[in-house]
């Protein structure tokens, strides 16, 4: 019992304490699950829900990101640059002044008059200062001579430690381009200049259509260039999208023309469906092509760094094939960096220098859709509803030669890989696998005057939900969805190898003889013969 006039204690039993945090606790619980279930409940924090990947345009949206961040990134290095030049000149110029100390100020006077003239000249005896940068600038040309050199020698020391030197060839055009038209008045510009600085060139092909993605007329240019001296290696890419018995058709088929070598230059996309090649993975392939390349450098013995240009249509995988080729080298700069890529066309806008040590140099170059394609096509290739013109941008949107934005009528994409892919079961049956779709879907039926490819999208535009204003099929939309399946290989579909024996003699190949001697220069004779031999009969599907 408490004194009178005593307060009391205001504190409380440990128990009674946990007791009111228990039940706070309780009630806090109790909350969030009422707060969980109720529809009208929304979160504080404005969670970013990014980019479907239904949107058709995704890609196209990411590469634009990615294209700021890189302009971004070139644009403060430039700054950083003329900084640290300004401030070279700046200390070369002080200490040419504290050197001649009598005709400092003549010095400074004449160089006032001269760039400042429409300055206040009060201004300038107020600020000594301008002076001195006018003088700094002066002498900032002789100093870039002197700092061009210490890059030059900087540049040779990092090449010598293994790791890839990457720059961009200023001098050299550099915008790509873009669609049909751009990319062939590009020609010229681009494709002599690789041509004329390049000692071998790798002409990179689509092995779902190599003839799709070759010209006879480059090919035989490159042979004649510099009287033969230019030497030609032909690079299969996207091997895991054919089967072995197709591929090996293919490298026997090539091999005829000129020196040929298979690639996985990268992982497939999300979902395609792949072929497995056991050996010929991306590793093995790389490092073939590689060791290839040091082969005939070393051979060459030149007192100058070998370079090597990558040409061949636009999304055929130039730039991955650097950048696999940089994996190899051990390096610690990370190989995605070294040039950017996408899954669709026109990521590379420029001619971008990579050196990769001292003796090997990789220039790549933008996609160039090469005039007068040297593709082989038969009466039963085109549709007979096709012009000429109508068959040239069709197949031209199946390489994934246009970027989406070019894309103006996908519809006639979709008919010609209709076409192809209903003369055999092995791509039919696949294609109606991915839609989940009944092979009568390919029977034309009367409300659309017998047209399969609008029968088709149609169904595609149901099964995916492409639906516009009333439930009505976006047919549009729905085109640009097989396109895009179609180019990450979640479509199996590809070229049989021709068959018929080709001549030699004007055809664009050199002759059997160099072929063979080519071949013996970069040691690539009979490489995985055996190999594809064995590996032909078993095709491994992954899901």
């Amino acid at each position: 019992m408490t004194k009178p006039g005593k307060p009391k204690s205001k504190r409380t039993p440990v128990r009674l304490r946990h007791k009111i945090e228990k039940a706070s606790a309780a009630k806090q619980r109790k909350q969030r699950k009422l707060a969980k279930n109720n529809p009208q409940w929304r979160s504080r924090l404005k969670k970013d829900p990014g980019i479907p990947n239904l949107f058709p345009y995704k890609d196209r949206i990411l590469h634009e990101i990615e294209e700021k961040k890189r302009l971004k990134d070139e644009e403060l290095a430039r700054k950083r640059e003329e900084a640290k030049i300004t401030r070279a000149a700046a200390s070369a110029g002080q200490a040419a002044g504290q050197e001649e100390q009598p005709n400092g100020e003549e010095e400074l006077s004449d160089l006032v008059d001269d760039e400042d003239m429409d300055e206040d000249p009060q201004e300038d005896s107020s600020n000594p200062m301008s002076a001195l940068l006018a003088s700094a600038r002066a002498r900032a040309a002789e100093y870039g001579d002197a700092s061009g050199s210490e890059e030059d020698d900087a540049m040779e020391e990092d090449a010598s430690e293994g790791g890839a030197d990457i720059t961009t060839a200023n001098s050299l055009p550099i915008s790509g381009p873009q669609t049909l038209e751009s990319s062939r008045r590009a020609f010229d510009k681009v494709f002599k200049n690789v041509l004329s600085s390049s000692d071998i060139l790798l002409y990179v092909l689509d092995a779902r259509d190599p003839n799709g993605t070759r010209s006879r007329e480059i090919e035989r240019e490159i042979a004649a260039a510099d009287a033969g001296s230019k030497r030609l290696i032909l690079i299969l890419n996207k091997i895991d999208l054919v089967p072995p018995p197709v591929l090996k058709a293919w490298l026997t088929y090539l091999r005829r023309y000129f020196p040929t070598l298979p690639l996985r230059a990268s992982n497939p996309a999300p979902n395609a469906r792949t072929f497995d090649h056991k050996a010929l993975t991306v590793k093995g392939t790389s490092e073939t092509l590689l060791r290839a390349l040091k082969s005939y450098a070393s051979s060459k013995q030149l007192k100058r760094s070998t370079t090597v240009g990558i040409v061949g249509y636009p999304n055929v995988g130039k730039s991955s094939v650097i950048n696999t080729l940089i994996s190899r080298l051990g390096s610690s700069r990370s190989s995605s960096t070294a040039c950017p890529t996408g899954a669709e066309a026109g990521i590379t806008t420029s001619l971008r220098e990579v050196k990769l040590d001292n003796k090997l140099k990789l220039l790549d170059s933008p996609g160039i859709v090469f005039p007068s394609s040297s593709s082989q096509t038969t009466a039963t290739e085109v549709p007979p509803t096709f012009s000429r013109k109508q068959y040239t941008e069709a197949n031209l949107t199946l390489l994934s030669a246009l970027p989406p934005a070019a894309i103006t009528d996908p519809i006639p994409a979709i008919t010609l890989l209709l076409h192809r892919l209903s003369r055999s079961s092995a791509t039919l049956a696949p294609l109606l696998e991915q839609y989940n779709l009944a092979p009568s879907t390919l029977v034309p039926s009367q409300g659309t005057d017998g047209d399969i490819t609008t029968d088709f999208l149609i169904q595609v535009a149901r099964k995916r939900g492409r639906l516009g204003k009333g439930g009505v099929p976006n047919i549009q939309s729905a085109a640009m969805g097989v396109l895009m399946d179609w180019r990450d290989g979640r479509i199996r579909g590809w070229v049989e190898a021709p068959k018929e024996e080709v001549g030699r003699e004007g055809s664009g190949g050199v002759g059997k003889e160099i072929v063979k001697e080519w071949a013996e220069e970069f040691k690539i004779e009979g490489l995985w013969d055996d190999g594809d031999e064995k590996g032909g009969e078993e095709v491994v599907m992954q899901e």
